[in-house]
């Protein structure tokens, strides 16, 4: 990647030497700055599969890396039953933005972003490179995002589950619960819990840097995110509470007050004029990072060759995962695993384009012939730090460890993307399991839900450059896998593909997209 990921705020990527001098500009173009709030032009309420919709007014320039979305989530039906005194323990996966399961950029009807499986993708760069397990900090604000938190108990401290304790969750009468922000949307929904994100998405034309000229592109530039269903965005346990039965109805979820907040910029008429120089003189060119997504089901075998019909320009690097192919409120849909049985373990990975192998040799992932047992799967781990721009950069701690990256399945738990792996508690969701000592053989702390990747770089500079392998010219590209034994039914892989586009905007509102 061109830069360290977002969550990275406090990683210097420019070291200004000693002797740097500076000096006043002789003229400064003068600037003012406003922050609107741009409602949705569709709707105020938006429940699971609908789509909300963002419109970018024909103003200044919109400085993207201060642009935000503000919403309140409710999550409902968490206490459907009036009639007992029992609560779903409900929240959401990861972080807030597992809600969104699609996100498009368009300039009028064209498309210059379209991304599939938006929520797993920012799931797994939350994994990889935000807080580490046991930091409960600033992305537990805006972001939703926290794991295992040690929270006080009476007697000695105990291990919780940060977004169930303290972030945002169902309210009840249960131990631990009632400390999240707390509101009654409506009577019917019966303790539901509300709360207020505001965040950044992470589209690549929204993190490249540059200012948006909407001023120039006549009201065209719109936001599209569809909303992910409850069931793969959220998790519930109905055990937690030890009385009563809960009821029958789904716990689910709805976004409401919603907002877009640009940061614009109005320049002066020399700015203006320069600027409409540049549109009339071939165009003004903006490079930004987009992504791809394959998904296939991963057959029952030993072997996995999987072709993936990429033809981009540049192509950057390769992730692939697998995870399991349907979603409950009983299971972590996001998690993801080298092997997908408690017999078997994932051996090599290898991606060939074209007539070329990428690595030259197979990853070598484990050593087994035999057995679930993990030998670490330190080259795999290794192969997605390059693709992150993150090799020997030891001041950045992630939720990564040798607990979560490639463990084999049965050592798990369950190992079948149950409830555990979020909150990394043994078993059913009882209220002993929410309250773990700091002692034992499964810590939480620890123990925390599968990261595992297939990853591969293929870039050739430090990403500041269009430097990627040119998938156009090649005749295809493939993932083959190797384990020591036959893999289960009900997974699936996923290949996401970041690449480079340059988007080239011309006078009269015309736009060109190269990719």
């Amino acid at each position: 990647m061109t830069s360290h990921f977002k969550f990275y705020p406090g990683s210097e990527e420019v070291v200004i030497p000693w002797n740097a001098r500076y000096s006043f500009p002789s003229q400064a173009n003068k600037a003012i700055k406003t922050t609107p709030r741009i409602p949705p032009k569709n709707g105020e309420t938006f429940t699971p599969g609908q789509t909300i919709r963002f419109e970018f007014p024909a103003q200044g320039y919109v400085n993207t890396a201060n642009t935000t979305i503000v919403f309140d989530c409710d999550i409902l039906n968490t206490n459907p039953s009036a009639t007992n005194s029992n609560q779903l323990a409900t929240w959401m996966q990861n972080n807030i933005q597992s809600v969104f399961n699609r996100g498009r950029i368009l300039y009028g009807a064209n498309p210059i972003e379209d991304i599939l499986q938006y929520n797993q993708i920012v799931r797994n760069l939350t994994e990889w490179t935000s807080s580490n397990n046991n930091n409960f900090d600033q992305f537990t604000i805006n972001e939703g995002i926290g794991r295992i938190v040690i929270a006080p108990a009476a007697a000695v401290p105990k291990l919780q589950h940060a977004r169930l304790k303290y972030i945002h969750s169902s309210s009840g009468t249960g131990t631990g619960v009632r400390n999240v922000p707390i509101a009654s949307p409506a009577a019917t929904n019966n303790n539901g819990a509300r709360r207020r994100y505001q965040i950044q998405l992470l589209f690549g034309l929204l993190t490249q840097g540059k200012l948006l000229p909407t001023k120039f592109m006549a009201s065209q530039l719109a936001i599209e995110l569809t909303l992910e269903q409850a069931a793969a965005c959220m998790i519930y346990d109905a055990t937690y509470f030890s009385t009563g039965t809960p009821g029958t109805a789904t716990a689910t979820y709805q976004l409401t007050n919603l907002a877009l907040i640009p940061e614009i910029f109005e320049f002066d008429a020399a700015y203006d004029a320069l600027f409409l120089k540049g549109l009339q003189d071939g165009g003004v060119p903006i490079k930004f990072n987009k992504w791809h997504t394959y998904v296939y089901t991963l057959p029952a075998s030993q072997i996995a060759n999987i072709m993936i019909p990429e033809r981009s320009r540049s192509v950057k690097a390769l992730f692939s995962i697998i995870r399991n192919s349907t979603s409950t409120l009983a299971t972590d849909s996001g998690a993801t695993y080298s092997s997908t049985n408690n017999t078997t373990a994932l051996l090599s990975y290898q991606y060939r384009i074209g007539g070329r192998y990428f690595p030259a040799s197979p990853v070598q992932v484990n050593y087994n012939t035999t057995g679930a047992f993990s030998t670490g799967c330190t080259e795999a781990y290794l192969e997605l730090q390059k693709a992150l721009n993150m090799v020997g950069d030891y001041r950045l701690s992630c939720a990564v460890n040798a607990a979560s990256w490639g463990v084999p399945f049965g050592n798990h738990q369950a190992r079948d993307g149950t409830i555990g792996l979020d909150y990394g508690a043994a078993g059913a969701y009882t209220a002993t399991a929410l309250t773990t000592t700091l002692t034992g053989f499964d810590m939480p702390a620890v123990d925390n839900t599968g990261t595992f990747c297939m990853a591969i770089c293929l870039e050739t500079t430090n990403g500041a450059e269009i430097s990627g392998l040119n998938a156009e010219e090649q005749s295809d590209i493939s993932l083959m896998v190797n384990w020591n034994g036959v893999q289960d039914a009900g997974y699936q892989i996923e290949t996401y593909v970041l690449y480079d586009a340059l988007l080239v905007l011309k006078p009269n509102n015309v736009m060109e997209l190269i990719e």
